[in-house]
């Protein structure tokens, strides 16, 4: 039984450990050789180490915004944030790319809408906590901090299934960034399939391929109720 235990508690500790080295190379992609290393170890890659989603582009793009909007709203609601603002057009993108660390033909995005009035040192804990409650049944793991500095706290949210995503923090604005995991396809494929649930507030730059020009957006449909907050992300 003992042995049993110990064994257990390593390999959660051996989890915990490649969750954390797996964030740091999705955020720091200076670490190419700490990031080949680990995958090497653990698919026998050496520039890969994120899994490739098996859903439409469009579908992983959808998922990702109404997560984010959730999120979103949660801070509102309950953490007194106010109203989030999104970026003037000419300005910075909602939207943006990557491939490191996903498979060959792969890509995924990273959305960040907007920004909202900042949290407090008091309701910071209070909100990653909330935070967790929500992710935690859609198959993330425990909160990763990033925080570099004490005056802006960030954590991070890793689901291993998925490759999914979370980044949140504030500073003198408090922000949620969500992406969709590698999924097949070319950047900005299908687009502008999967940005209908995006409120018309909220729309601004965009991609940012044309900068102060408006984005094109899809028809804004709102979600139905149990996409709300209910699906494996």
């Amino acid at each position: 039984m003992i042995s049993m235990q110990r064994g257990s508690i390593r390999a959660c500790g051996r989890a915990r450990r490649r969750r954390g080295v797996i964030i740091v190379c999705l955020l720091v992609s200076a670490l190419l050789a700490a990031c080949s290393d680990f995958s090497e170890r653990y698919y026998g890659r050496t520039d890969e180490y994120l899994p490739a989603r098996e859903v439409p582009y469009s579908e992983a793009r959808r998922e990702a915004i109404l997560l984010l909007l959730e999120l979103q709203q949660t801070l509102t609601d309950e953490f007194d944030v106010g109203e989030w603002t999104p970026p003037p057009l000419g300005g910075g993108e909602q939207v943006g790319r990557s491939d490191s660390g996903c498979p060959a033909g792969t890509v995924r995005e990273t959305w960040s809408l907007a920004t909202a009035g900042p949290l407090t040192e008091e309701t910071w804990p209070q909100a990653v906590d909330r935070f967790t409650e929500i992710l935690t049944p859609l198959g993330f793991g425990a909160p990763s901090d990033g925080t570099v500095a004490k005056d802006t706290p960030n954590v991070f949210f890793f689901n291993e299934d998925t490759g999914v995503l979370i980044r949140f923090g504030y500073n003198k604005a408090t922000a949620v960034m969500v992406t969709t995991g590698c999924v097949r396809g070319k950047w900005s494929q299908d687009w502008p399939a999967g940005t209908e649930v995006i409120p018309e507030e909220l729309r601004t730059t965009g991609r940012a391929i044309h900068s102060g020009e408006p984005e094109e957006w899809a028809p804004y449909t709102p979600p139905a109720k149990e996409e709300e907050g209910g699906e494996e992300r």
